[in-house]
């Protein structure tokens, strides 16, 4: 094992920023932690692993990530997977500031990190991978969450996803533990952010080293879940980046879960365990898809009746009740009732599908840009181009209040500035001409554009649809 910290990096020392790269962790960095913790007990050594290939273009903003969070016990090390680019270089640049670094024949995933995991000797461990990056405090945050003596044995934190550039694309990881079952059961959603856990020695002795060939996380937390609690920390620690190179952009959703979905299956347990068979039967309710079917026996139920075959229609939307009678409420009994049920009894109804946000939506909360579909969160923010006495915001879109508890209020600001919150109580299409308060000077102006009210696809649809959505935008401009 190599005992050798890594050098205490600052901006001065390291190798500059290239052009025009600025911001964390190219011209920021997190300030020195003091020589001990709040309570006066020395910092846990930190140990990280990154393991290498042909990531040169996003190498040297991970190594970055981690040299510059200020933490005064880290022991950071690097496995060279064979990278075929200019991986080396970048690693020979910072070579100084490791703790080791090896160049091994390329030998996949799961060697490299196994073989770097050779060579730490921290009381906190992780992996990074050299896409990915850790978050100013992300270090300082795990050092103080994980403790052994409390049960916390894997500390688990937020885990933002940027675009190739690095920008934050609005869409969080899910991040959420309840239990080793609901590891297992990956089909509802994987719930564990890779780049934001840390866990202690203890842990990797136990469940270590990583098996999988494919899905090298996943297989891994089966086994800590299987025999240690996860300790959520609501805090931010790192970015997952998402780029057309990355293993999840590459493998396609259906290809990724039935790989996934073999790996679960080597921790279901022995045909006479229990738990096993409640996760058998979970997987086949998934695959069975009683809501997905009864969606579509209601389309075909539509269909019929516009061709005029009301008994077909009426047979369709039975076997569709008998299958998920709550879906068909919501999806065809609910909207015609919603506008004649008095708003008390609207609001119970909605709070029941809204409430308690899934782990899935909670990642999208933050979200302030339109989907491709048009459809916008809680939340518009717009930076937008204006040519000087441009005196008017136009706002145009739709609205559906059928899932909404009444009607729907925009509060619309421009560089901060509250400019109107038109009320839209009707479900329909609309188009605002908001008056400012005085002709804009020209130049980049933000419009930010606040609902108050929101639902979730999924928990009046089943439709597999976890964001928030409150209204669709046609057009946005000034005039």
């Amino acid at each position: 094992m190599s005992q050798a910290l890594a050098r205490r990096a600052s901006l001065r020392e390291l190798p500059p920023a290239p052009a025009g790269r600025t911001g964390w962790p190219w011209t920021e960095a997190c300030e020195p932690l003091p020589a001990t913790r709040p309570d006066g007990s020395p910092w846990p050594r930190v140990s990280i692993v990154t393991p290498v290939y042909n990531q040169g273009h996003y190498l040297e903003e991970t190594l970055r990530s981690v040299l510059l969070q200020g933490y005064p016990e880290l022991e950071y090390v690097l496995v060279n997977d064979g990278s075929t680019d200019d991986s080396e270089d970048v690693i020979r640049r910072y070579a100084a500031w490791l703790s080791y670094w090896v160049t091994q024949p390329n030998a996949g995933q799961r060697a490299a990190i196994n073989r770097g995991f050779e060579h730490v000797s921290g009381q906190v461990l992780a992996y990074l991978n050299s896409d990915d990056l850790l978050l100013p405090g992300a270090l300082r945050r795990a050092a103080l969450e994980i403790d052994p003596q409390r049960g916390r044995h894997v500390v688990m934190g937020r885990c933002r996803f940027t675009d190739p550039d690095g920008r934050y694309v609005g869409v969080e990881h899910p991040s959420r533990f309840t239990s080793h079952a609901r590891v297992l059961e990956v089909w509802k959603g994987h719930t564990i952010p890779q780049p934001s856990v840390f866990w202690t020695p203890e842990v990797w002795r136990t469940c270590g080293p990583i098996l999988e060939e494919l899905w090298v996380d996943y297989g891994l937390f089966c086994r800590f879940s299987r025999r240690y609690r996860f300790h959520a920390v609501d805090q931010v620690l790192s970015t997952y980046r998402l780029h057309p190179a990355s293993k999840t952009q590459v493998s396609g959703e259906q290809r990724r879960l039935n790989e996934v979905v073999a790996i679960s299956r080597r921790y279901w347990g022995s045909a006479l365990a229990p738990r096993r068979w409640r996760v058998a039967l979970s997987y086949l309710l998934f695959r069975f898809d009683r809501r997905g079917r009864a969606l579509r026996g209601l389309r075909l139920a539509r269909e019929e009746q516009r061709q005029g075959r009301p008994l077909r229609a009426a047979w369709r939307g039975l076997l569709a009740a008998l299958l998920a009678p709550e879906v068909v409420f919501t999806a065809a009994l609910f909207p015609a009732l919603n506008r004649r049920a008095p708003r008390a009894l609207r609001r119970a109804f909605l709070a029941l599908t809204s409430a308690g946000p899934s782990a899935e939506t909670q990642a999208y909360l933050e979200r302030d840009e339109p989907w491709d579909d048009g459809w916008i969160g809680r939340r518009l923010v717009r930076v937008l181009d204006v040519g000087a006495g441009a005196r008017t915001l136009r706002v145009a879109g739709s609205v559906d209040l059928h899932y909404l508890p009444g009607a729907l209020t925009l509060a619309v600001r421009v560089d901060g500035q509250l400019v109107a919150a038109p009320r839209l109580e009707q479900s329909a299409p609309f188009d605002l001409r908001l008056p400012l308060q005085a002709a804009l000077p020209g130049g980049q102006v933000r419009v930010e554009i606040d609902a108050d009210a929101w639902f979730v696809p999924h928990r009046v649809l089943g439709n597999s649809d976890h964001r928030p959505l409150a209204w669709c935008l046609h057009a946005l401009a000034f005039e």
